[in-house]
């Protein structure tokens, strides 16, 4: 071998270690090249994943806020509806109670669009538009028969409302006791309401 390359001259073997230096120059800096592309590319991936997984987290997070929301205000208009009422008869013992309403409930029943329907969504709004009127009318009672006459007609049209013609077997309930599931997945409510506050205990 170094009788051989003794017949070769010394500048052209220098220039085939260049040239040969540069190709394996070339082959590893592309070899270190493709590895931090694919790195790059695979660590990107993954930032995209964790961050469209932390989106659909709190999307969920929000839609269960929201429905909670909306579950609570019914519930405790619910549940103050039935307790005045059962205390209307008895002007010595009547007592109104706060009915808290949260000022977001439009922006939540937005957010649930694309879970509720059209018919649904009006089932809810139904709902508010007696809750806004209940809290108004308690918040400005003033111990006097016109607001003890308005208050008791927002009690009645609430559970009316819900109940239909099944009114008087909501008063049978005992606020004390009955929880806020007995209240509406039971045969006395109507199927349309029943069905949207069972949906929005699924999402909850």
């Amino acid at each position: 071998m170094q009788e051989f390359l003794s017949f070769i001259p010394a500048h052209l073997i220098s220039s085939f270690s260049i040239i040969f230096g540069a190709i394996l120059g070339g082959i590893f800096s592309w070899l270190i090249n493709k590895n931090s592309t694919c790195k790059a590319i695979e660590t990107q991936s993954k930032i995209e994943k964790d961050k469209r997984e932390y989106q659909e987290q709190n999307k969920a997070h929000k839609l269960n806020e929201y429905a909670t929301i909306i579950q609570l205000d019914i519930c405790t208009t619910l549940f103050q509806s039935l307790r005045m009422l059962k205390e209307f008869d008895d002007k010595n013992k009547i007592s109104i109670y706060p009915v808290p309403m949260n000022f977001n409930y439009a922006e939540a029943i937005v957010a649930l669009t694309k879970i509720f329907n059209l018919k649904e969504m009006s089932y809810i709004y139904q709902l508010y538009g007696i809750i806004e009127k209940l809290k108004n009318d308690t918040n400005e009672y003033h111990n006097d028969e016109r607001h003890y006459t308005l208050i008791k007609e927002d009690c009645e049209m609430f559970i009316k409302k819900l109940y239909g013609i099944n009114f008087l077997k909501a008063l049978i309930f005992d606020v004390d006791k009955v929880t806020y599931e007995n209240l509406y997945d039971n045969e006395i409510i109507k199927l349309g309401y029943k069905n949207v506050l069972i949906k929005l205990g699924s999402i909850t």
